[in-house]
């Protein structure tokens, strides 16, 4: 387990992969390069994750309410039940994610490439979709209301997505 940013930087250029159940809160990895590592379980409020290269990562149960995460490489991350409340995506790309049953209340994912994303039973209520690439997402159960902000033209309904 690590407690700073610098020291799993570090130890990541080491070729450690296994940070689960960190204790990051705030930290600043903006820009990291962090493929394939293992952040399952950790604790990443309000952490500065923006442009990050997070691709094949493994983000399941981790605590990512309020990060930055916009512009970020999230493709074929495991974010399945992350808590991601108020976070922002803002153009980041999750193709191919899951994001089964995760918290993404109040998120930013404008501009987001969901294409492929798994985002089954997901809490979308009051999240921003504008202009996000939803092709082949599942979005299967996944809870929205009236504040949540989706393309013009799209249904919730027609995606089988469940009013909360």
């Amino acid at each position: 387990m690590v407690e700073t940013g610098a020291d799993l930087l570090q130890r990541y250029g080491s070729g450690e992969r296994d940070f689960s159940n960190s204790q990051l809160a705030g930290a600043d990895l903006a820009g990291a390069d962090l493929a394939g590592i293992d952040l399952g379980g950790s604790i990443l409020r309000q952490a500065k994750l923006a442009s990050a290269n997070l691709e094949r990562a493994y983000l399941s149960g981790a605590d990512l309410s309020q990060a930055d995460l916009q512009g970020s490489n999230l493709r074929l991350a495991n974010l399945e039940k992350a808590k991601l409340q108020g976070s922002r995506l803002q153009g980041a790309n999750l193709r191919g994610a899951n994001l089964a049953e995760a918290d993404l209340s109040e998120a930013d994912l404008s501009q987001a490439d969901l294409a492929g994303a798994n985002l089954t039973g997901a809490n979308l209520r009051g999240a921003l979709l504008a202009q996000c690439k939803l092709k082949l997402a599942n979005l299967r159960g996944a809870c929205y209301d009236a504040t949540t902000q989706m393309e013009a033209g799209v249904t919730p309904v027609e995606l089988g997505m469940v009013q909360a």
